[in-house]
């Protein structure tokens, strides 16, 4: 069962795609609605237990219009897939700035709000797929590879530092690089980075989306760099 959260200040739009959803994907989609993007946030912070891998966010002209609570769920829960909704097309240009899966227009119509979920889930069951097992004496631990904020080595025991917990294994940096997705980078001789995760690339540092800090080794930062710059698609000017 997938988790899906609705955040809308209409009480009959909330209603309304409920109910559009539970009667496409019935008891595959647990729904959770939110008048608001603060709100689903508090609930969230105060129980993680009720985050959703899904988000259909509202979004407005207004200060408090969605897009910022989009970009906090996404640097405290991680890779959240958000879906937009909106009436006003003029939001359209910061709107991409988070990411989104989708853009709704508002009124929501029912095969636009299918498409945009079916998306979401194919998304997600991608990342699914891309995982790593990890194995030592005492356990075998499957992992998302998404999930995995950055490896630290030390003395060829390696600490899987990810989004439910650490994971402490003896193995070879080189030999789960290998392993690991393309959205992986390596900064220094003992540490392995997702790039999804990446807040602030720098020479003192790389900043994760937690604030975390990670060392950037003088040899390898001219390489690394290089590397997230494609990651982004972009070109140093």
């Amino acid at each position: 069962m997938r988790k899906i959260a609705i955040c809308d200040s209409c009480c009959e739009t909330l209603e309304a795609m409920k109910n559009m959803l539970t009667a496409q994907y019935g008891k595959e989609l647990q729904i959770a609605t939110y008048p608001s993007g603060e709100e689903l946030l508090r609930t969230w912070q105060k129980d993680e237990r009720k985050k959703a891998e899904i988000v259909v966010m509202e979004v407005r002209s207004e200060e408090e219009n969605g897009i910022g609570a989009a970009r906090q769920v996404q640097d405290i829960f991680g890779d959240v897939k958000m879906i937009f909704s909106t009436g006003e097309l003029e939001c359209a240009e910061d709107i991409f700035e988070a990411n989104p899966v989708y853009l709704l227009a508002k009124p929501v119509k029912q095969e636009k709000l299918y498409e945009a979920v079916d998306r979401a889930i194919d998304q997600i069951e991608e990342g699914e797929a891309a995982s790593v097992t990890l194995i030592s004496k005492s356990f075998i631990a499957r992992v998302r590879a998404e999930d995995i904020w950055y490896v630290e080595s030390e003395r060829r025991v390696l600490t899987v530092h990810s989004r439910e917990e650490d994971i402490r294994v003896n193995m070879k940096l080189s030999d789960l690089e290998e392993r690991l997705p393309e959205f992986f980078v390596r900064v220094h001789q003992s540490y392995l980075v997702n790039m999804k995760q990446i807040r602030v690339f720098s020479a003192k540092g790389v900043e994760l989306a937690d604030r975390r800090i990670i060392p950037v080794s003088r040899p390898r930062y001219a390489k690394a760099k290089d590397i997230f710059l494609q990651f982004l698609g972009e070109k140093e000017e």
